[in-house]
């Protein structure tokens, strides 16, 4: 099967270290269009590849429209990069190197569909011991194929990806103005599936009297779908984003409260609790229509 479009514009895009945000600014088009080539969602028109192929020309002496048509180690090759017998470089996000995102984007594409929502996440609350908190999020397919999710309380908010992998989801997330980084893993219920409600693990910034790292089980529900207009969906978020972040005492479900308030390390191994903070397969309480 011949290599798609998409895949070789990722190559190149890799090898000449350039951004999609790099390479849509200086071939005068918006940063979504790139997206979109690079998604395989559309090609480039006539003039576009025209474009494109004389701006990759002025950093490859040589380059032509036929080099298009090479396999990924050709096409190396053809930009002075030689992968003899070896993988090619690897795709990129924005300068973010990723072995394993081919096997990502298929993913993301036959279930993005069913991840796309609201959601409400719940976790113990930090700064008050013994309650618990909610963070708003929403998850939409993004232009460039991947599945972006924001999510947080107020005016703090987290932007990321949430990418697809087996019978997981992996969040990566950052917080532009404190500049915090989270990262969350969640039972996702098998390969296919609308997820009800998913458990995991969350790592990030601890905050407060005693900065750090901290790490705590988490708890994450589909709240709403998507209208499929976005600045609807943009504004209903943002109401939902002004919703106070702490649970009221004794609203949560009893499997949520027990799946939150689980004891483990030293103190837990006799009794036959965890060693470690984990959220296990058979002790899982995700729920996937």
């Amino acid at each position: 099967m011949a290599t798609p479009f998409s895949a070789k514009l990722e190559l190149v895009l890799k090898i000449l270290s350039l951004s999609r945000a790099r390479l849509a600014a200086d071939l005068a088009v918006d940063k979504s269009v790139v997206g979109r080539w690079v998604s395989g969602a559309v090609v480039p028109s006539p003039h576009n590849m025209t474009a494109l192929t004389r701006y990759v020309a002025q950093r490859a002496s040589g380059f032509t429209m036929l080099d298009w048509d090479r396999e990924p180690a050709d096409l190396a090759a053809a930009l002075g990069v030689e992968t003899p017998g070896g993988p090619a470089p690897l795709p990129q996000i924005d300068g973010l190197p990723l072995s394993l995102l081919p096997q990502i984007r298929e993913a993301t594409a036959a279930r993005a569909a069913d991840l796309q929502c609201f959601f409400r996440t719940t976790r113990p609350a930090e700064a008050a011991p013994g309650h618990f908190v909610h963070d708003q999020g929403i998850v939409r397919l993004h232009d460039c194929g991947l599945l972006e999710v924001r999510m947080g309380v107020g005016e703090t908010v987290f932007e990321g990806w949430l990418l697809p992998l087996r019978a997981q989801l992996t969040c990566i997330a950052t917080e532009k103005h404190t500049g915090a980084m989270v990262f969350a893993i969640f039972n996702a219920g098998g390969v296919s599936g609308r997820p009800r409600r998913l458990d995991g693990v969350l790592l990030g910034t601890s905050q407060g009297s005693l900065p750090g790292v901290a790490a705590a089980p988490i708890v994450l529900d589909r709240i709403g779908e998507l209208s499929g207009d976005r600045e609807a969906d943009e504004a209903h978020y943002h109401a939902l984003l002004a919703q106070n972040p702490l649970a009221p005492p004794g609203s949560l479900p009893p499997e949520v409260e027990a799946q939150l308030s689980r004891d483990f390390g030293p103190a837990q191994i006799e009794s036959g609790g965890d060693w470690v903070l984990r959220s296990p397969y058979h002790r899982s309480i995700t729920t996937v229509e």
